[in-house]
């Protein structure tokens, strides 16, 4: 009797372990998904809001291409604009717009 007792007792907790061994696996593979889905969505965050930063004020994106480049660029108003089409040669005359 007591053998048959102590028997059932270690099969009842090899199956108790075994039962959350398992599912504590699974709980930690949603946690390692979550965290890179949430890993990912930081970068994007940060690629997002650092492409608002510099693009969100030209003249801060012209400084700073002046300062790190050391090369000159220019700023077209939109008024100033034409519309161009692809078979028209001749557009750049040295880094400027020819005006026709």
């Amino acid at each position: 009797m007591k053998k048959s007792i102590i028997i059932f007792c270690l099969i009842f907790l090899i199956t108790i372990t075994a039962i959350i061994k398992t599912s504590s696996k699974k709980i930690e593979e949603k946690i390692f998904i979550l965290n890179e889905n949430l890993f990912l969505l930081k970068e994007k965050y940060n690629l997002v809001s650092f492409e608002h930063t510099y693009l969100s004020e030209p003249s801060r994106l012209i400084k700073i291409m002046e300062t790190d480049k050391n090369e000159e660029y220019f700023h077209l108003e939109n008024k100033n604009l034409k519309i161009l089409f692809e078979n028209e040669t001749g557009l750049f005359n040295k880094g400027q717009f020819k005006n026709d």
